[in-house]
């Protein structure tokens, strides 16, 4: 099967199975499949919230993982249209274009995917399949975009390095370099505000935890491509937040 078709179809399953319960349930009480029929009717209507709380009381913890996963997932803004648009590149510039996508930032998308990322590396811990993988990988690479993303609104400057509360003064929904900031080793220096320290630090775990070899192994040779360019960045994953700064504002070239 061709890499994209591969990665194409495996979503639309993903994603199909945010609004539809395709699961039989784990255990002979049918608790499980009450609580996942309660969650359907909760999404049928847009109520996410009343869809996380019947997710969070699941007792086949695999599947609770999964179906947190997915939802805070969707509602942090990954669409099938994003997913097919931006991570489905081989090239460096996957991440500052999927980043874009998250653009304007909001504390909601945010906080959402900060939960996706933990559900998501939760089900992949649990499981072996290849979607399990993919949501990793997603939940990954959404995290350090959205931190990304924050920078065409909020900025930190040399001063406050770890404030992320400092109105972009050339804010225009655009993510550029400029945005990512600082001098060209990447320090936050008078005149150069950029991506706060938390933010930059994020992005370099997330990348590192990225796996190549599991992506490859799962037929995801696009993504595992895109990864490696990445890693081609001197610094992207170095422990000197300064360093990294500069190896994102890389990306965009």
């Amino acid at each position: 099967m061709k890499p994209f078709l591969h990665f194409f179809i495996l979503l639309l399953i993903i994603l199909s199975l945010i609004s539809c319960n395709l699961y039989t349930p784990f255990n002979t009480t049918g608790s499980d499949l009450d609580k996942l029929e309660e969650a359907q009717k909760c999404l049928s209507d847009s109520n996410y919230d009343c869809a996380l709380e019947q997710y969070e009381k699941l007792e086949d913890n695999t599947l609770k993982q999964q179906k947190l996963c997915q939802t805070y997932l969707s509602r942090g803004g990954v669409t099938l249209t994003v997913l097919v648009n931006s991570l489905n590149q081989n090239s460096s510039k996957m991440l500052p274009n999927y980043a874009q996508k998250f653009v304007p930032w909001t504390s909601r998308k945010s906080a959402d995917l900060d939960l996706a990322k933990t559900h998501c590396v939760n089900f992949n811990s649990l499981s072996n399949k290849e979607e399990a993988v993919l949501l990793k990988t997603i939940a990954l690479f959404s995290h350090c975009a959205i931190r990304m993303a924050r920078t065409d609104m909020f900025q930190a400057t040399h001063v406050d390095i770890n404030d992320c509360t400092t109105p972009n003064a050339q804010a225009n929904r655009v993510l550029s370099a400029v945005d990512i900031g600082g001098d060209s080793n990447g320090e936050l220096v008078s005149g150069s505000p950029g991506m706060c320290k938390p933010d930059v630090d994020a992005c370099a775990s997330d990348i590192q935890a990225i796996s190549s070899a599991d992506l490859n192994a799962a037929g995801f040779t696009e993504l595992a491509g895109a990864l490696s360019k990445l890693l081609s960045i001197p610094g992207i994953t170095d422990s000197n937040t300064n360093t990294v700064r500069r190896a994102l504002k890389e990306t965009f070239n």
